[in-house]
């Protein structure tokens, strides 16, 4: 009986050996990396080696796709021990008087310079016409340099980026 089975199951690997190179190379397509596709494969040898089913093309590259899986999911772990040496940071922001006046200024804003001005601090003004398609670039550019003008008034200059375009002067 034991005899049977044992013969049954080298049967088995000898018949998943002749596949030996379409696995590594389906292996290779799963995970991009040539070590780790072999490495891969030869986890699947000891895998189905201890299987009892019968084993078919899918069913072997359903096991590399599972190891390959398991693997990224090992290596994904973090741990909170190595962030145990990090410092708290417990300061709040607070406003000067300044800051303040720009702030309420901002709340004063129509409601489209207002939104734009607000999507600005995260997307480009390519981005935000991206996004909101019904909204043109130069729309978008003028309202919010509209804005910027309203609330930084005369400080405007200090804003402004000299390395800018129409912040440079031209050599002669």
């Amino acid at each position: 009986m034991i005899e049977a089975v044992f013969f049954k199951i080298k049967c088995m690997l000898d018949i998943l050996c002749k596949k030996d190179e379409y696995w590594r190379r389906t292996a290779f397509i799963i995970c991009k990396d040539k070590m780790l596709a072999d490495d891969l494969v030869s986890d699947m040898y000891l895998k189905l080696f201890e299987c009892k089913k019968e084993i078919n093309d899918f069913y072997v590259i359903r096991t590399i796709r599972n190891l390959f899986l398991d693997y990224i999911k090992s290596k994904n772990n973090v741990s909170i021990d190595n962030f145990h040496n990090l410092a708290e940071n417990n300061n709040t922001f607070e406003p000067n008087d300044y800051e303040l006046s720009i702030i309420q200024d901002c709340e004063k804003l129509p409601y489209l310079q207002n939104g734009l001005l607000k999507e600005s601090y995260d997307l480009s003004v390519r981005q935000i016409s991206e996004k909101y398609r019904h909204i043109n670039y130069g729309l978008i550019h003028r309202e919010l340099d509209k804005a910027r003008k309203t609330i930084l008034g005369n400080d405007i200059d200090l804003y402004k980026n000299k390395r800018l375009k129409n912040g440079k002067t031209k050599k002669k």
